[in-house]
């Protein structure tokens, strides 16, 4: 995951060329602001200067849809003859509102297709696509190979991440700093070093918690800098400060797959009654079945029953 030369300078360029007005929104986006994001890109003083910019903007508009849950505008307003770019967020569109498995490995097989295709293959939108959706399975190596060309900011944020959840923060400190060579100023190269951060523990966790304090006094207490604060906070066993903002989050955002989480964590370690807990994973299992928490969960609960039965059989 090192970044070519050219490629570098040309990520330097876009940023130089990028309208303010799509900063702004794409801003909004990372922070996790999505409404925000909508709003600012669907307003009248909006300046694009180029027909990228105007891509660029529609992809973070639909992305925003795609994230908070309102898939039917993403899948009826791309057209299935729209750019790569387009169709490759229309396709994680399709992933994320399924929970029917063979929906899911249609949309696999399409990207796997799109990745050995030279048309589409080196396509940013396409690899970063192909990337979220490889982390949301928990196939860290496949996201990782995807993501390992870096030729975009949020790409090799993207690898942090996937880093980070290999419990390989020494290579995530080297994608870190590809992306501060890029752009060290960006809202989005400050989050990373947050996460970073928080993974390093000790000393940086103080770094953490400041980090996604400034950008929230900065800009808005978004649900995505509110868990970040509550993280940092569990992970030095402050549980009941780590509730204050996970509820914060909750009343911006009572569906948000993160907060709901981290609730969960929070309330088992505060001992909430089961009937708090239940509310919690209730809501997560409508809204994200698959998410990590729940996995963990029901690959617990399973061998459980094999132990139970195991015992009941030898008794």
């Amino acid at each position: 995951s090192f970044l070519m030369e050219n490629e570098q300078s040309a990520t330097e360029v876009a940023r130089e060329t990028m309208s303010d007005d799509l900063f702004s929104i794409k801003n909004e986006f990372y922070l996790g602001n999505y409404q925000g994001a909508i709003n600012e890109a669907q307003s009248d003083d909006l300046e694009l200067s180029t027909p990228n910019d105007e891509r660029d903007r529609d992809i973070i508009v639909y992305r925003s849809y795609i994230a908070l849950g309102q898939y039917d505008i993403v899948q009826s307003e791309i057209a299935d003859d729209a750019q790569p770019a387009l169709q490759a967020v229309k396709l994680l569109g399709s992933y994320m509102s399924s929970t029917d498995k063979e929906v899911k490995e249609v949309a696999e097989q399409t990207l796997r297709v799109w990745l050995g295709d030279p048309a589409t293959q080196n396509n940013p939108t396409v690899a970063l696509v192909a990337g979220i959706i490889f982390l949301e399975k928990g196939e860290l190596e496949e996201a990782a190979k995807v993501l390992h060309q870096g030729t975009t900011l949020e790409m090799v944020a993207l690898q942090v991440q996937v880093y980070l959840r290999m419990a390989r923060v020494d290579v995530a400190q080297k994608s870190l700093g590809m992306m501060t060579n890029m752009e060290d100023d960006a809202t989005l190269t400050q989050m990373c070093a947050a996460w970073v951060n928080m993974e390093l523990g000790g000393e940086k966790l103080q770094d953490a918690f400041y980090t996604f304090q400034e950008l929230a006094d900065k800009y808005n207490e978004t649900p995505v800098l509110l868990n970040g604060m509550a993280c940092c906070q569990m992970h030095v066993g402050k549980f009941d400060e780590a509730e204050k903002y996970l509820l914060k989050a909750l009343s911006k955002n009572a569906t948000d797959p993160h907060t709901l989480q981290n609730l969960v964590v929070c309330a088992q370690h505060t001992r909430k009654t089961n009937e708090v807990v239940g509310r919690y994973l209730n809501t997560l299992t409508r809204i994200a079945p698959s998410c990590p928490l729940l996995q963990r969960r029901g690959k617990a609960e399973s061998a459980f029953d094999q132990h139970a039965a195991h015992f009941k059989a030898t008794a």
